[in-house]
């Protein structure tokens, strides 16, 4: 009995399992093809084509069509639509879902994505990085738009003559004196790629606007100012806390300084901001002269009323051969690679009674007055001086050429009373002196001191080696000179090297 109850309760599950498949198979049939919606991650609808839902995306924004000059407009970026198979008959139309976006997420076209990668090690003078942000994006309608913006602003920091010339290499050689660019390159990695960019995005479609951008590292519109009468070009810089080159460059219109201004012109003095970092290096052949050095003899066998010159000074030349790396128009080191002479210096000697003088020497160079002795050896090139730049003021001058560990000197008598040896300090390895009368001297980016805090140091006498510590690009020596105060203290300020105890 047990056998046939057990033996019927088997025959009904599997007439169930039977029943409910075959049912299953009949009233559900087989899996539709349709495609699931996405924004953003999240579900919101099931529709049956994805074709006739993109048709739609692409007939209702007309007006973006006509407003980028383009032939098609596709969904959002954050817009995912994937194939599924579903036994779902519910679905939601095509026109529900673009309602739904319409106005949440902005729409794209087709074109092109530039990333500028930049190189941490770019400074600013003060050691900040020129863009800290790592990476800028740039969108834009057509490729070619990079490469004529970038000739543009390569154009403007090197002139548009000197960059046709190296491009089709038809540069002059160097015979006695003169120029040659060596290489024009940008310090940043720039790619370009095929994109869908989002019409939320700045895109740009012109050369003009997107060379402008690149320059001046915004869309705003750049400050002008009207010229009055008798006014001229490095006046209006500083009084807009630009130096000259930065305001040439800012109005290609005008080749030199000394142009003779009308009144009523626009000047752009809008501040540039390089989004890329134009780099061009050249060699550069030149002859220089050589100011004399003044050596005063003692003599106590003459009275002290009794001064003549003995020797007369002439200055010589020498011809020096110049390698010079720039970024965005501005030295970022140089290295006199070599001097010769064509003319030999003659230093002048005067001697001066003194029943008491030791016979001790000292020199002057004709670059100072009789006071101030000039603080490296020659020859030498100023590259950034006492001026206006990228906004910030370079309160000093930086001197070049004379090379790595080569001898710096003293301006004038005094006190040394500070020394900094922290290589990472902005001034890096420094010296300053006091000279008495509220007089002080700073000299920066040193490989070495050869003075202590609180020496006696005379007019002349070396205090350290040219080095490049700090926030320095290149070995140079940056000379500060500060009147009123101790540098940096409330009451200090910075005075221009070449103005006040040199004439350079």
């Amino acid at each position: 009995m047990k056998e046939r109850i057990w033996g019927l309760l088997i025959l009904i599950v599997v007439s169930a399992v039977l029943f409910f498949a075959g049912m299953d198979n009949r009233v559900l049939g087989d899996p539709i093809e349709a495609y699931q919606v996405y924004l953003d991650g999240e579900k919101i609808g099931l529709i049956k084509s994805k074709d006739d839902f993109l048709s739609l995306i692409d007939r209702e924004q007309e007006a973006l069509k006509k407003r980028y000059n383009v032939s098609k407009v596709y969904p959002p970026n954050g817009l995912d639509i994937k194939k599924v198979y579903t036994y779902e008959t519910e679905m939601v139309s095509e026109e529900s879902i673009y309602d739904s976006i319409k106005d949440v997420e902005p729409f794209t076209i087709d074109g092109y994505t530039v990333t500028i990668t930049y190189n941490p090690e770019t400074l600013y003078e003060d050691g900040t990085q020129k863009h800290p942000e790592g990476v800028k994006k740039v969108y834009l309608l057509e490729k070619s738009l990079i490469k004529d913006a970038l000739y543009n602003v390569a154009a403007a920091f090197i002139g548009e003559e000197n960059v046709d010339k190296y491009n089709k290499g038809t540069q002059i050689e160097i015979e006695d004196t003169g120029e040659i660019i060596n290489s024009i390159y940008f310090d940043d990695t720039i790619t370009v790629k095929k994109d869908l960019i989002s019409t939320e995005e700045y895109i740009f479609d012109d050369v003009s606007s997107l060379s402008r951008y690149l320059l001046y590292g915004t869309l705003a519109n750049q400050k002008t100012y009207t010229t009055q009468v008798g006014e001229n070009l490095q006046a209006i810089a500083t009084a807009n806390q630009l130096n000259i080159e930065e305001l040439l460059i800012a109005n290609p219109q005008y080749k030199s300084a000394n142009v003779l201004l009308a009144e009523g012109e626009k000047i752009n003095i809008g501040l540039i901001n390089p989004l890329v970092n134009v780099v061009y290096r050249k060699t550069d052949v030149r002859k220089v002269d050589i100011a004399y050095t003044t050596e005063y003899k003692s003599d106590d066998t003459k009275p002290k009323s009794y001064k003549a010159v003995t020797t007369k000074g002439q200055k010589g030349q020498s011809k020096i051969t110049q390698e010079i790396r720039y970024i965005n128009g501005e030295i970022q080191s140089l290295q006199i690679t070599s001097s010769e002479t064509i003319s030999p210096v003659v230093n002048e000697v005067i001697t001066v009674g003194t029943k008491e003088g030791s016979g001790s020497t000292h020199y002057n160079t004709t670059l100072g007055n009789d006071d101030y002795f000039w603080p490296t050896l020659v020859p030498f090139t100023i590259g950034t001086r006492f001026e206006w730049r990228w906004g910030k003021h370079h309160d000093g001058i930086d001197i070049y050429g004379t090379g790595h560990g080569s001898p710096i000197f003293a301006v004038h008598d005094g006190t040394v009373y500070r020394t900094n040896y922290n290589t990472k300090a902005s001034t890096g390895i420094a010296v300053y002196i006091d000279h008495g009368n509220n007089y002080y001297t700073i000299y920066m980016h040193l490989s070495k001191i050869l003075v202590k805090e609180g020496q006696k140091v005379k007019k002349g006498q070396q205090v350290g080696k040219m080095g490049n510590t700090g926030n320095s690009y290149g070995t140079h020596l940056h000379l500060a000179v500060f009147t009123g105060a101790p540098p940096y203290s409330m009451n200090s300020k910075a005075v221009d090297p070449c103005k006040t105890i040199f004439t350079c």
